[in-house]
């Protein structure tokens, strides 16, 4: 977690003594939590984004688990991306930027392609797709963590601030260790994401890092636009640089936003943002 070789971040456990242990709720709390802090440990010594709360196993399952052919008209987006013209099925399905340069290739200009690619398709931004295909083939216990693994991991956390009363040690220790979890996982994102925490202390020290990094990745993007400028490094580049930095303001107002309205985040379920648009039914 810390990046130094061999790391790992311990809560402390209540000594058990019988086999139905009135403390066993809140240790399975903490081995979950422990479990989940070395699967995100594995991934980042493997060079890969730790957490993904905005992918599911929906989106996993769109990435790597190829339809029949029957399934879609070879008209729609959907088959489009599975499937070339003479019906022979692709290594990988088309991401979202080759298939709106396929859609550009058809006449349409790249705002509509991207348009229809984002709205009508299941198919996911190139970097989105990659992790997900390269999650998919690692082993469970190395695997980072997608939508549904964040969020138990944001249930451990929650359940480890809840000490039992009377180990005032044990408490300390691992309240201090949840709150710097929280802020580890807030540093490792690089969009908004609804303060998760039911404790409200966890949530705080969350929102904070995650605005400071967002800010940090701001001035990051800004320096690149100057270098662009300086090295003439192309209109592509620089655009690339200038919309990449207009998304992290857009997420930095979005942190604001719920710090500004805390009563707006409505369920746990629904307060994740999504990578990209809604994904409207394949036609």
């Amino acid at each position: 977690m810390t990046g130094k070789p061999g790391f790992r971040l311990r809560f402390l456990f209540l000594p058990t003594r019988e086999v139905c242990d009135r403390h066993a709720t809140y240790h399975g709390h903490l081995v979950k939590a422990e479990i989940l802090l070395d699967r995100i440990a594995a991934a980042r010594a493997a060079g890969l984004r730790a957490v993904a709360p905005a992918l599911d196993d929906a989106d996993e399952a769109r990435a790597t688990v190829k339809p029949p052919r029957d399934l879609f008209s070879p008209t729609t987006l959907e088959y489009r991306r599975w499937y070339t013209p003479d019906g022979s099925a692709r290594a990988q399905p088309l991401t979202r930027e080759a298939l709106a340069d396929l859609l550009g290739a058809d006449g349409l200009s790249p705002r509509e392609a991207l348009d229809r690619a984002t709205h009508r398709s299941h198919a996911l931004p190139a970097a989105d797709q990659a992790w997900l295909i390269r999650r998919r083939a690692l082993p469970v216990q190395q695997r980072p963590l997608n939508r549904r693994e964040f969020h138990e991991l944001i249930e451990a956390l929650d359940g480890a601030w809840r000490a039992p009363a009377g180990v005032p040690e044990l408490a300390r220790h691992n309240r201090r260790l949840a709150l710097r979890v929280a802020t580890l996982l807030a540093g490792m994102l690089d969009e908004h994401v609804a303060p998760p925490f039911r404790v409200e202390a966890l949530n705080e020290a969350f929102n904070e890092r995650l605005l400071d990094h967002l800010r940090q990745s701001i001035d990051a993007f800004c320096r690149a636009d100057a270098v662009c400028a300086v090295l003439l490094a192309g209109p592509k580049a620089w655009f690339a640089a200038k919309a990449a930095r207009m998304r992290a303001e857009h997420q930095v107002a979005l942190v604001l936003s719920t710090r500004t309205h805390p009563g707006g985040n409505g369920s746990r379920a629904d307060r994740v943002q999504p990578a990209g648009m809604s994904r409207a039914a394949i036609g």
